[in-house]
This record gives structure tokens, C-alpha cells and sequence, in this order.
């Protein structure tokens, strides 16, 4: 009988080192700081892989997200992150931008709370509320985000990674 307990490990591993590249939206509160401005990525849910493939914009059944950079506290530290966040945040984000009483401008000061209820299903409702109180971005925060791509070469980049694969035959 051969052990294939060193292959759950490495599993792990991957998904906690995600874990710091990635915002993910858990049940519950969610805080983050806005760091950028949303670009666009359309997607269908393919249910034998259980991932998202790229769609094209207008496609029956694609869902629209906002891919964005994002700022989270971790222990202390805070930590750059790429998000993909849903097309109803987006529009929340939008409303808020539009809403006089806060000085709108990215990257934006105030932290967010995004209240997940029923994360990671299609009945999934968010609120989000900023805070009234204003804080001072982490210089280190500002630096690591000025060596990230743009909103839209991520896009472009993951639109690329979806053709080469397609273009491959789904091969790894």
C-alpha cells in the first residue's frame, strides 16, 4: 500500500501560499482596504471542472467580476492582495464612489467591511460598509503596490492563460 499522505500536505501548502496572494470572501466580515480602481473579467462556472473559465462579455450565463488590488490585515502585517470581487460589490463600491459626503479616491483610506451571508453559494448576500474614520495607508502597502501589475494586465494575463490552455487541449 503506498502513502499519499505527502501529496494532502503539499496541497496544503499551495492553498495556504494562495492564501496570502488571493482575497477570499468567508462567511462573515470581511475587511480589506480598496487599493485600486476594477477591471472587468467575465466568467462561466464549468461544473465538471468546478472553476471558472473566461467568458466572453455579454455571454449567456457569464458573471461579471472586478479584479482589483486590495490591502488585508494579517496578524499585524498587512498583505497586498489580488481580488476578484463580485459584480454586486462592485456596483456597492461604485455607489459609494459616487456618494458626496466621502472624499472618493483610490487608494481609498477608509477600511471596508464586506458581511458575507452564505459564502461560496449562489444565494451568497453582501453588505458593505465603510469606516466613517479615515486611516493612514502603510508606506509598505503603497510600495508593494506600485511593483503590482494593473488591474487590466491581470485580465489580459489570465484571458492569455485561458487561450494557451484551450489552445493546448486543457494539458497541464
Amino acid at each position: 500500500m503506498t502513502n499519499f499522505d505527502w501529496v494532502d500536505k503539499r496541497d496544503e501548502e499551495i492553498e495556504e501560499s494562495r492564501g496570502k496572494d488571493y482575497f477570499r470572501i468567508e462567511e462573515g466580515e470581511n475587511k480589506f482596504l480598496l487599493l485600486s480602481h476594477f477591471a472587468p473579467l467575465a466568467q462561466t462556472f464549468n461544473p465538471a471542472t468546478k472553476k471558472y473559465d473566461v467568458a466572453e462579455m455579454g455571454e449567456q450565463g457569464a458573471s461579471i467580476k472586478g479584479v482589483c488590488w486590495v490591502a488585508q490585515e494579517d496578524g499585524g502585517e498587512w498583505l497586498v492582495k489580488q481580488a476578484k470581487l463580485p459584480y454586486t460589490i462592485v456596483k456597492m463600491v461604485r455607489d459609494l464612489s459616487k456618494n458626496d459626503d466621502w472624499d472618493f479616491e483610490l487608494p481609498f483610506k477608509h477600511r471596508m467591511t464586506l458581511n458575507a451571508v452564505g459564502a461560496g453559494t449562489k444565494e451568497v448576500k453582501y453588505s458593505l460598509q465603510p469606516s466613517p474614520k479615515a486611516m493612514e495607508i502603510p508606506e509598505s502597502v503603497l510600495t508593494a503596490l506600485k511593483e503590482k501589475k494593473s488591474p487590466e494586465d491581470i485580465v489580459d494575463m489570465i484571458k492569455s492563460s485561458a487561450a494557451n490552455a484551450e489552445a493546448d487541449g486543457g494539458k497541464d
